[in-house]
């Protein structure tokens, strides 16, 4: 089960599926969680939602299977009908919203003629259809996504021939590059990554042995090497979900398996991941993962909910965060929107000024000049791609040859 915390207005807004309410939200006044609000009752149990700029964004299905945007700004929530489907039935679409410069951008996966398909679209006030990213293997979690060297995102996946890789959208170009595969020792089934500012990689996956499923951990150097796979755990089921969270500077990986909750440690003074910790669910509890974003600020952590507070393992708790300066941001002009909610509370914090040393801003200023290093040298690498690819007079496609019209027919 995923739920979403959101962080805006100087509180955390939880959401959530309950049985015959649809979808619910709930806000945290003080240190204890409100009584919850049906936010749509039409909701299926496929959503996500995220805080970025000045306001929230969330996208569900309803029960008819039509993609349903929600965005609320100044305590009002408007809903927008992005797709429709034609055979009027809901299943999993595997929604992610990831913010770039104010614009949000949504994947999902929708089932044309036998193909499962990853689709990538950005919602602006103009129409601008979706574009087809790849035939997808179809499983629980299909894909995953991340921001990567500061505006670009990331969209790891296993294609329709069964090989893990990734794909990154360039921002500046608004285009895919070539799905590129991942590349380890041995071949893994990659469950989900990290990316970091200096442009590694980290991967934890699955590495079949004699039929057991085993969780390994590798990564992709600044060099575009691979570590060799390290084992973390043993026999782990194949549904199991690893996720990458830190707390307090240290990374950790995560999971849920048979009723209760893992967490290894990174020991960076090692070079290895610490044995296992198992948290124990109290018995009545259902274990979930929950989303955690604050602006472009996303983490993820394992847990359960209670009447009035969310208990977190391996992620940081719902402290009050250090609000962020919002970023310039669309506004929805154009739509036909309906204001359907009432006021759901006020009460923005003022955000707190702070002056750093000398010494700090210079240790700043270090970082952003090795990021801006960085991403010179993969634009340089993507300039001699391109001229490899003008030379062999080939054309990188950007998904299988699909028609955007037949994109739009779902279900067909």
């Amino acid at each position: 089960m995923h739920e979403f915390i959101t962080f805006y207005q100087g509180k955390w807004w939880h959401f959530f599926m309950k049985p015959f309410y649809g979808l619910c939200v709930r806000k945290k006044e003080g240190s204890r969680f409100s009584n919850f609000e049906v936010l749509l009752g039409e909701a299926c149990e496929d959503f996500y939602a995220i805080s970025a700029g000045n306001g929230i964004h969330l996208v569900c299905q309803n029960k008819a299977g039509h993609i349903v945007y929600l965005f609320m700004e100044q305590d009002v929530w408007r809903k927008t009908v992005l797709l429709e489907s034609k055979e009027a039935k809901a299943y999993p679409k595997h929604f992610r919203l990831i913010s770039v410069g104010g614009f949000i951008n949504l994947f999902y996966t929708i089932l044309h003629k036998d193909k499962y398909l990853l689709i990538h679209q950005i919602i602006t006030a103009e129409d601008r259809p979706p574009t087809v990213v790849d035939a997808v293997q179809p499983s629980a979690t299909p894909f995953w996504v991340q921001m990567c060297n500061g505006t670009d995102i990331t969209v790891l996946y296993e294609n329709a021939k069964g090989v893990s890789g990734s794909r990154i959208y360039r921002w500046s170009r608004k285009a895919f590059s070539r799905f590129m595969p991942i590349h380890p020792a041995a071949k893994c089934i990659v469950k989900s990554f990290w990316p970091e500012a200096d442009g590694r990689m980290h991967y934890a996956a699955f590495q079949q042995v004699e039929g057991f499923y085993n969780l390994v951990y590798f990564r992709q150097e600044q060099d575009g090497s691979y570590t060799e796979p390290v084992t973390v755990y043993l026999d782990c089921p194949a549904e199991v979900l690893p996720v990458f969270s830190r707390l307090e500077n240290t990374q950790y990986l995560v999971w849920q398996e048979q009723g209760g909750i893992f967490s290894v440690r990174w020991q960076a003074e090692e070079e290895r991941w610490s044995k296992p910790v198992r948290y124990m669910i109290p018995a009545g509890m259902e274990t979930v993962l929950y989303h955690i974003s604050n602006g472009n600020d996303v983490r993820y952590g394992y847990g359960y909910g209670t009447g009035q507070e969310i208990v977190i393992y391996g992620a940081e708790g719902l402290a009050e965060p250090k609000q962020e300066p919002a970023d310039s941001q669309w506004k929805p002009v154009g739509y036909e929107v309906e204001a359907f909610a009432e006021s759901m509370g006020a009460g923005i914090g003022a955000p707190v000024a702070s002056q750093a040393p000398i010494l700090e801003q210079m240790k700043e200023e270090l970082v952003r000049i090795k990021e801006q290093i960085f991403r010179l040298r993969i634009e340089n690498k993507e300039l001699t791609e391109r001229l490899e690819a003008v030379e062999e007079k080939m054309r990188v496609p950007l998904a299988d040859e699909t028609v955007i019209d037949e994109i739009l027919l779902l279900d067909e």
